[in-house]
């Protein structure tokens, strides 16, 4: 369930409102990969004038790299539901330095998403010490576009969270994790689902530090808010519910041990 912020990668890639069709555009996006394999190469080779090109009615045109740099992302999204981690990586590092070259260097909320992108393989590759680096360029862009006080800003902080867990340094991942619910709660109040997330999170880190009544603490905060705001059968309160259980079970298995312990001295 920490996975579950924003959902990454699948919604990384969302179009604006499309209002108004752009015509005559058409790129070469094949990006070849180290090995020259083309592993990056659309399925259609290029982009032209389709629906697919359109602009926003409140925002700039879109330009022909940067759709070409959300058409690779989306490629290297597809190679990580394939377990191809090279090649994902291949697409996300093309896809960034695409943006790179189109914004001039001009650091925004497309660029903490590419970073996020390659945060994700690493995590995903069980790198999590390179995936917290991506993590943390992700978060120190959105505290300088959106402010602390944002949901981008709370979704990075969680992001640098899971990966500090994962390596084991719960200490950070803790902090990570109380910052992202400090802003949840300001941004959403205690009765929202994301806020029942953020109490999911800092359960989940004591749960692996082995701290059960801590852990349980957490997921039933979690579990008493998704009552009150989500459906009965939401995937979020399945999961609170399976994490509570073992939470119990762990801590019964816990007492178990140590009372054999004091009886055999063992």
């Amino acid at each position: 369930m920490s996975e579950q912020i924003d959902n990454h990668p699948q919604k990384m890639n969302v179009r604006p409102k499309q209002t108004k069709r752009t015509k005559d555009k058409k790129i070469d996006i094949m990006f070849m990969g180290p090995r020259g394999t083309g592993n990056c190469q659309s399925h259609e080779n290029s982009i032209s004038g389709s629906e697919d090109w359109q602009e926003a009615s409140d925002a700039s045109p879109i330009s022909i790299e940067q759709e070409a740099s959300s058409s690779i992302s989306r490629i290297g999204h597809d190679h990580l539901k394939q377990g191809n981690y090279s090649e994902a990586l291949d697409c996300h590092r093309q896809a960034l330095g695409l943006h790179k070259k189109e914004s001039g260097g001009l650091q925004n909320e497309h660029t903490a998403k590419h970073y996020d992108n390659l945060g994700y393989v690493y995590y995903a590759t069980g790198s999590a010490n390179r995936a917290a680096s991506y993590y943390h360029k992700a978060l120190a862009i959105r505290l300088n576009v959106h402010g602390e006080d944002h949901l981008k800003t709370a979704q990075s902080y969680d992001k640098v969270g899971i990966a500090y867990a994962e390596q084991g340094d719960y200490k950070r991942a803790l902090n990570f994790h109380h910052k992202a619910k400090h802003v949840m709660k300001k941004l959403f109040g205690r009765e929202h689902g994301n806020t029942a997330r953020s109490f999911w999170n800092i359960g989940d880190v004591h749960y692996r530090k082995g701290d059960y009544n801590e852990a349980l603490d957490y997921f039933k905060k979690a579990k008493e808010v998704q009552d009150g705001v989500l459906d009965q059968d939401h995937s979020d309160k399945v999961a609170t519910q399976n994490s509570i259980d073992l939470a119990n079970q762990a801590k019964g298995n816990a007492t178990r041990i140590e009372l054999r312990r004091c009886c055999t001295g063992k």
